[in-house]
């Protein structure tokens, strides 16, 4: 195939995630309270927009 040679000279392995020293590593609660939160968010927001549809419409 026409590709074959450039398959060739790919990488043999996957690379790693490359992780930065500083970067910080959340407990499991703190990811659920994250969560939460941000679908509460969610929640609110389309609440506010079905009832702004519904204040304008007829």
């Amino acid at each position: 195939m026409t590709h074959q040679p450039y398959d060739d000279r790919r990488e043999p392995a996957r690379l790693s995630d490359i992780i930065a020293a500083d970067e910080a590593h959340p407990t499991l609660g703190k990811q659920v309270l994250n969560g939460l939160s941000g679908l509460l968010v969610l929640l609110v927001t389309g609440v506010v927009i079905v009832l702004m549809v519904l204040w304008k419409s007829p």
